[in-house]
């Protein structure tokens, strides 16, 4: 125990003295001009975009823990991976202690091989057209023997605005609904889809994936000719204030965010394929309903998606997003998932 409480005070001088460093660091532009400037500038001046810094004790409690070994506990279920500290800690250790990174965007778009930003494919007012067109597109014909399923891992997430907290305990949330609405969305335009509405997270919220684990190989094990598979939940952002939006259509949908696994923690040796996947989704949506989705963000662990290579996890907005958001954000993932998938049988 006392191991742990030294580490746990040596993380916190280091993360000071890291802060201190870092303040001094973009607040001070050492060039000839600004140095011969300096005895007229103050440091409220230098400093004045950190003082407008707010964060509440649970938002930073929920930060700290997310990139503090000890601090953790048993809330982590698996073990980091051998380069945990050199790839992934110094971006988590930026995000959760600087809230000006932690309420920004929040997506990481997918980029070329060189890291640069994919360019946004142009679109004809011809392509716009044939893609309002395919709306009223009969897709049975195409998609004929085929299936897509989904699940929720975390049932109980829902939307803070109808449900009046982010999560019901025990019981169905609303991301279920979003899940069900597509899975309606997907049946009526010719897709068969299908729902398991295991609750999978309760008694035991540190299992669900567990559990989920085995719902995804009843799926796969069933012989179903199965298109894609997917794990739907809403976002949970400390610090956020207000659900983001976009605008489509004159209407308001919340924001999609997709999640691919790695083999950083565990072997997943097909996990590309599964990037590639959310790639063509990301890519189709910016044609169809740009801003639709905030991106593709690729995390250590798996997420069961390495038993199917059509496998994503979806984020359907944030627990601040109305259930009406997240909904029409369903309904117009479904219409990209159609465009996708067409191209697949």
């Amino acid at each position: 125990m006392r191991k742990y409480f030294l580490s746990f005070l040596r993380s916190i001088v280091l993360l000071q003295l890291f802060i201190f460093i870092l303040v001094t660091g973009v607040s001070v532009e050492l060039s000839s001009d600004y140095l011969q400037r300096l005895p007229d500038l103050k440091v409220h001046d230098i400093l004045l975009p950190f003082s407008r810094i707010n964060i509440d004790k649970n938002g930073a409690l929920a930060l700290f823990e997310s990139v503090n070994v000890v601090l953790a506990g048993e809330k982590s279920t698996e073990l980091l991976s051998n380069n945990y500290f050199e790839n992934d800690f110094p971006e988590a250790l930026m995000v959760s202690n600087i809230q000006a990174l932690a309420n920004g965007p929040g997506e990481i778009i997918i980029t070329d091989s060189e890291g640069d930003k994919q360019e946004e494919p142009e679109v004809s007012l011809a392509e716009l057209q044939e893609e309002k067109q395919n709306k009223k597109v009969d897709y049975s014909s195409i998609f004929q023997g085929y299936r897509v399923v989904f699940y929720c891992t975390h049932a109980a997430e829902s939307y803070i605005p109808d449900s009046g907290q982010a999560r019901c305990e025990g019981q169905a949330g609303l991301v279920n609904n979003v899940a069900v609405n597509i899975c309606s969305h997907l049946k009526s335009r010719g897709l068969d889809s299908g729902f398991v509405n295991t609750l999978h997270d309760y008694p035991d919220y540190n299992n669900s994936y567990t559990r989920s684990r085995e719902t995804v190989n009843e799926i796969i094990k069933s012989k179903q000719n199965l298109l894609a598979l997917f794990d739907i939940h809403r976002d949970s952002v400390p610090g956020q204030t207000t659900g983001e939006t976009v605008e489509i259509e004159g209407k308001k949908s919340a924001r999609i965010l997709i999640i691919v696994g790695t083999n950083e923690r565990k072997p997943h040796p097909n996990w590309q394929e599964n990037l590639r996947f959310a790639e063509k989704m990301y890519s189709q949506a910016e044609k169809m309903y740009p801003g639709l989705m905030k991106g593709v963000r690729t995390k250590a662990g798996t997420y069961n998606q390495e038993f199917f290579p059509g496998s994503l996890l979806l984020e359907f907005g944030s627990d601040l997003n109305s259930f009406a958001e997240a909904r029409y954000a369903g309904e117009l993932f479904a219409d990209v998932l159609l465009e996708v998938l067409k191209e697949e049988v």
